[in-house]
């Protein structure tokens, strides 16, 4: 498997050859979350700088998530995974890296965004991606079959409409397995979070419903560290000169003239990477079916 810092890099290389054949960096304008923003990922040019920005910290996010994971899933040859809102599957890419590696993992993206450069599937391993809404991926299943129902800093972005079809569909699906356990990556900010979970609060209360035990739920927070500090996956000098790109991105923007870049994302140049892990927020829901 691609390590993350060489996928980054070449996510990098792909963002300098965009704007090399005339793409304008102003287009990544929409690659902000301040004020209920959102990015449109539509635009590749907006995926590779959403990579060179984020993916090594979510990389060690869902590293750490899935690694709490299983210290109450103990997997046997075969692990299911459904991710809602999987983007380019970085969590799988997280996944493999603290699986037993005699565990084979059987994988569902889903995301209304055909990203580019996805996670290919290791070997023995099976992917599968559905351009889908949520919901209606979960109503076209006849049953909820994964062992593991992952939202990688997806939460965020489904709106309430979205969560009430989710919560409609497992109501009319209900769950294969008799242990089922929901990830939820979510925002660090406080008032963010409380946004976040009382989404997370209205599915784990549709699972409940078609009976399933709540066995443990547990919000994990980041401690003050860099991620390059966190394991030889996420060195950061593998990565200096995607970071100094990022630095350089006002001066390479067609606006920017004698010191000034009228462009509102360069002139604030909001696209430093994120590096530190006291961002990390996320929770882990187990069920258990009821006898």
């Amino acid at each position: 498997m691609i390590s993350i810092t060489d996928y980054i890099n070449m996510k990098a290389d792909k963002f300098e050859e965009k704007v090399a054949n005339g793409y304008s960096l102003c287009s990544c304008d929409s690659l902000r979350f301040n004020e209920g923003n959102l990015p449109d990922y539509r635009y590749y040019i907006v995926q590779d700088l959403y990579a060179m920005r984020y993916d090594l910290a979510y990389a060690h996010e869902y590293k750490v998530m899935y690694t709490e994971m299983l210290e109450s899933l103990k997997p046997g040859a075969i692990l299911e995974v459904t991710s809602l809102g999987c983007g380019n599957m970085v969590d799988y890419w997280s996944l493999k890296r603290v699986l037993p590696a005699n565990c084979r993992v059987s994988y569902h993206g889903v995301d209304v965004i055909d990203w580019d450069d996805k996670f290919a599937a290791c070997k023995g391993d099976k992917i599968d991606f559905s351009l889908q809404y949520i919901s209606d991926y979960l109503y076209d299943c006849d049953e909820l079959e994964s062992d593991v129902y992952v939202f990688p800093k997806s939460i965020s972005e489904i709106d309430d409409d979205e969560v009430e079809g989710i919560c409609r569909a497992i109501y009319e699906k209900g769950f294969a397995k008799d242990e089922v356990h929901l990830l939820f990556s979510m925002r660090e900010n406080k008032y963010n979070q409380d946004l976040d979970m009382a989404k997370t609060k209205k599915i784990c209360a549709a699972v409940k419903e078609v009976g399933m035990l709540l066995e443990s739920s547990t919000l994990y927070k980041g401690v003050e560290k860099m991620v390059y500090n966190c394991g030889k996956d996420f060195a950061i000098d593998e990565l200096q000169d995607t970071y100094n790109l990022l630095n350089n991105l006002p001066y390479m923007c067609d606006n920017y003239i004698i010191g000034h870049c009228s462009c509102d994302l360069c002139e604030k140049n909001r696209n430093q990477p994120m590096l530190k892990t006291h961002y990390i927020r996320f929770q882990i829901v187990k069920f258990r079916k009821v006898a």
